[in-house]
Parts: structure tokens; C-alpha cells; sequence
């Protein structure tokens, strides 16, 4: 199973410590960066920026354009209960449920309900994300009074949903002004035997490789409540060894947040389930962005096709349609900046795909109190076409006890227009990645670092590496 994710977004570009809404503005952000759009970043956590063309300003909260919709509108996505009547007024399948208040409903009254919906049965709360809090699958009265107290304990909301279990896989499609650019299928958490393994083993294993997902490395599959009852309900326990080829289920619900698999089903889905979800969200005042979630079941035998849309998301993490596990990944940022600045276009500059901000930077500028804002600087026209990265023998640099000169350095490479940066290797050695103008400025630093080692470099190789518009030294 092969996946494929954008070219302009890699793991080594976006990097994979941002956090699933983090990840969002950060690929957003670079898009527009790159376009030459204006970037203003004014929260540690990158959640809030705008991007300005000059003329029109848009204010983000992660993915959501918020400065485009209304805060009331909004607010009726973000309480599921609101946004499931919104639908079912435009005939869009929705699956029947009860919205009630925890602090009024009785047991018998919850039991009644439950009765009256049939099991199975979803439970969730009425607010909120991550798949926090949602119960599905529940087969009787137990496992309902389990997962209702559970969730009254753990998040105790002020509204929950009572919801009929409609069977089918779980979907998650973005659409982006009027139109779905990306889908996909989420998979409950799970491992496949391979004869040798634990299941502790299996998930260690599987986790190491969502490290490795831009998106996926944030929702690593963790051993608790939902995983061990899991587990209890198929009579195994973490330590056991599961045959080979055997699918061992951790969770039922099917979000990546849970530790899912995503796999990507853009071009094969039906038609009429794209359609409905773009006339779900144009049922919606306003909304540029979201992510609509839909329950989907193929009947082989009959040809028939049913599905449910059971949510609807204002502010999606837009990365799970990036970074799929299985598939081609989606290029997101450059369908949802199209839609908002028309006309604007990515540069043709060389190897634009490899330039980037420095996320990590601008979040702790902000979080130090040094600034409020941080304004992205231009790219500059030329886009850096000469990169090199040159080593220094480390027999003959200065011991490890000098330090790198790290001001004279830097004002050296803004004097000249130089990015990249400087630093000691484990054995020892000076390791200079310089991204330049022309030669001429990249050849100034060269020998200033010779300079201060006192040894000319002993390689020099093309540089294809992520490129940042500042020089760093790092000591």
C-alpha cells in the first residue's frame, strides 16, 4: 500500500511537532508566505494569523477564514445538535437522534430514549472535537450507562446527543468553496498480527511510523480506557500474540485523533456523497472551509448505496487530508488560497517547494512577550538559486570550547542576503548550509567561517535541504 503525499509540503518542510490545528496554519501560512501574500502571525500557538493581499485581509483561527463568517454562524457548526437540524430543514440525511441536558435527564428517561432509538447507539457530547468523548457501537443498556457516566465525569458537558447508530464506514470530506477537494476513509485504530508480536509490540511499531506522518504524529494510538475495553470485548490483553494476518480492533471510534488510519478515496467515492456534502455546507451561512463527516455503507449484493452525514466541522484539521496513511495526499493549502485570493499564484522560482518559515521561532517570539505580532519577511525575488553546503576538517578547526560568532555571522548574512546556517557536528566538525543570491555572496561567508576555523573546507556538494530566509548558528 503506497502513499503519496503534496511536494510542496514535506515532513522535512512542515515539519511534525505542530499539532494536527497547528499543522493546519502552518501549511496555510506557507502557501500564502510563498505566493507573496502577507503573513501575520499573533498567537504563540500559531492558532490566529491573516493574509493580506494589500487589499483584502482575512483572519484565520487554524483553518477557519473566521473574518469571512459570522461568529453566530459558527456557532451553530460548532454545536453538532444545531447543525444536524440546519440539514434535516434541507433534506440532507442525517441520522435520527435526541439532543438532552445531563443535569435534568434521569436514568430512566436516558434508558427510555435509548429504547426508543434502538440499539445500537451513539453517544457524544454536543461540543467539542478529537472524537473526545463519543461512544458508538452500544449494544444495550450497561454499555450505555457505562459511556454516558464516563463522558458526565470526564468532560461533564452541558448538552450530550443521544444518536441512532447508522452503519457504514466513516468518511471525512473537505470541502473548500464549492467543491470537495479531498476525501477520505478513517479506519478505528487497530494492528494485524504477524505471529511474533505482542500487541503492545504491534502498536509500538505502528506508532513509530505515524511519527513519521506530518499529521499522525500528533494522534499516536495510547493505551487506555476505550483500547482495553477493546481488547476485553475480543478476550485479549496487550501482552498476548495475535496470529499472523489477524486484526486486532483498539478502538471503535474511527477519528485519526484515536490513533485511525486515514486512507484516501478522492476519486472513487460516489458522486451523489460529494454532492451532499457541498450542499451541506452551502445549507451553512457563509462557510469557506469544512470538513464533513459521513457515515457510508456500499450494499454489494443490492447496489445500493446509503449514507448519513453526522457532522459538520468549521475549523478541520486539514491535515488529515494531506498526510493520508494510504493514498495520494491532497494539496489543500493551494485550493483553499486560490479560493481566497484569486489571481495570486505560486512563484516559479527554483526549488520553491523547499522554502519555509521558521514556525518555531515565530511561536516563541510571541510566547516571550518580545512582540504581539510577527510578520512573516518576503521571500526575496531571486529565491536563493545558489545553495551549497560546505565542511570544515574538524583536525583542524578550533576545540569545541569556542564558541560559534554567532552576531557577526548573522549580520554578515542579512548584510549580504545569505540564508541557511552554521553548525558543529557530533565529531567535531563545521558544517555551513548557505543559500545565496549568486556565488559571490555565498563565497563571503564561506571564508569568514574559514577565517574563524582557520581551515579552508574540505567538501563542498549542492545543498537541497529546507531553506528558511534567516541564518542561524547553532552552537
Amino acid at each position: 500500500m503506497s502513499v503519496v503525499w503534496p511536494e510542496h509540503f514535506a515532513p522535512n518542510i512542515v515539519g511534525v511537532s505542530n499539532g494536527s490545528s497547528g499543522l493546519s496554519s502552518v501549511c496555510i501560512a506557507l502557501e500564502a508566505w510563498r505566493r507573496g501574500l502577507e503573513v501575520t502571525f499573533s498567537s504563540h500557538d500559531l492558532q490566529r494569523y491573516t493574509i493580506s493581499d494589500g487589499q483584502r485581509v482575512v483572519e484565520f483561527n487554524y483553518s477557519r477564514p473566521q473574518s469571512i463568517t459570522r461568529q453566530e454562524d459558527y456557532e451553530k457548526l460548532d454545536r453538532k445538535s444545531e447543525t444536524i437540524k440546519i440539514l434535516r430543514e434541507h433534506s440532507i440525511p442525517v441520522p435520527r437522534g435526541v439532543v438532552l441536558d445531563p443535569g435534568k435527564v434521569s436514568a430512566a428517561e436516558l434508558r427510555e430514549h435509548a429504547d426508543h432509538l434502538g440499539y445500537p447507539i451513539v453517544l457524544k457530547p454536543d461540543t467539542g472535537s478529537f472524537g473526545q468523548g463519543v461512544s458508538t457501537g452500544l449494544r444495550n443498556w450497561n454499555d450505555l450507562k457505562s459511556g454516558y457516566d464516563r463522558l458526565i465525569r470526564e468532560l461533564s458537558p452541558q448538552r450530550i446527543i443521544l444518536e441512532q447508530h447508522y452503519v457504514g464506514d466513516d468518511y471525512r470530506l473537505l470541502v473548500v468553496g464549492d467543491r470537495v477537494v479531498g476525501a477520505v476513509r478513517r479506519v478505528p485504530a487497530h494492528v494485524i498480527g504477524d505471529g511474533v508480536s505482542t500487541i503492545r509490540g504491534l502498536i509500538d511499531a505502528k506508532n513509530t511510523l505515524r511519527k513519521k506522518n506530518p499529521f499522525l504524529a500528533s494522534c499516536l494510538i495510547k493505551d487506555n480506557y476505550e483500547v482495553q475495553k477493546c481488547l476485553t470485548d475480543q478476550d485479549l490483553k496487550v501482552e498476548d500474540i495475535p496470529g499472523e494476518g489477524i486484526h486486532v480492533t483498539l478502538r471503535r471510534v474511527a477519528n485519526a485523533s484515536a490513533g485511525g488510519d486515514v486512507v484516501d478515496v478522492t476519486d472513487i467515492l460516489p458522486e451523489k456523497i460529494l454532492e451532499a456534502a457541498v450542499q451541506a455546507v452551502r445549507a451553512l451561512p457563509r462557510v469557506v472551509v469544512a470538513g464533513v463527516d459521513v457515515l457510508y455503507k456500499a450494499d454489494a449484493e443490492t447496489g445500493e448505496n446509503t449514507f448519513a452525514i453526522i457532522e459538520v466541522n468549521s475549523r478541520p484539521h486539514i491535515g488529515v487530508n494531506m498526510y493520508p496513511s494510504v493514498g495520494e495526499g491532497r494539496d489543500v493549502p493551494h485550493v483553499l488560497i486560490d479560493t481566497l485570493f484569486p489571481g495570486t499564484y505560486r512563484p516559479t522560482i527554483p526549488d520553491v517547494r523547499t522554502l519555509r518559515f521558521n514556525s518555531g521561532a515565530v511561536g516563541g517570539a510571541i510566547r516571550s512577550g518580545a512582540t504581539t505580532k510577527v510578520t512573516l519577511p518576503k521571500i526575496p525575488a531571486h529565491g536563493y538559486p545558489y545553495r551549497r553546503r560546505l565542511q570544515y576538517n574538524a583536525q583542524t578547526t578550533r576545540s569545541a570550547a569556542d564558541r560559534l560568532p554567532q552576531v557577526a555571522l548573522q549580520q554578515l548574512a542579512h548584510s549580504r542576503g545569505v540564508a541557511g546556517s552554521v553548525r558543529r557536528t557530533e565529531s567535531g566538525e563545521i558544517e555551513l548550509s548557505v543559500a545565496a543570491p549568486d556565488k559571490a555572496s555565498a563565497d563571503v561567508i564561506a571564508r569568514k567561517v574559514a577565517e574563524w576555523s582557520g581551515a579552508d573546507p574540505v567538501s563542498e556538494v549542492p545543498w537541497r535541504g529546507p531553506v528558511s530566509t534567516t541564518f542561524m548558528v547553532f552552537q
